[in-house]
């Protein structure tokens, strides 16, 4: 999980780190790439982090059952242009 300085401080990780990402669907465990690519966004006067996560389903044998980020995210998309909601979506960073 590629995530910016500023948030890694705050939730106290380092690079390589093994991290625990939660959604309201489940949960998986990641290794912390800790960059400064990522910054935090300004929403409404608020500071907003977000973090990377590769979106792909790797080769058979090297992921876990139940590892990927796919089950992170909401199955629903825009009733207007058939987009899926999987390119954003809320989710806890904690050590671990």
């Amino acid at each position: 999980m590629e995530i910016g300085e500023e948030h890694a401080k705050e939730v106290g990780m380092v690079a390589g780190e093994k991290v625990r990402v939660t959604s309201n669907l489940g949960h998986i465990v990641a290794v912390a790439l800790v960059t400064k690519r990522i910054k935090p966004l300004t929403v409404e006067g608020k500071k907003v982090h977000t973090v990377g996560l590769p979106l792909h389903w790797g080769f058979k044998g090297l992921t876990q059952p139940g590892y990927l980020v796919n089950m992170l995210t909401p199955s629903v998309g825009d009733g207007n242009s058939q987009t899926p909601e999987c390119k954003s979506f809320l989710i806890k960073v904690e050590k671990a």
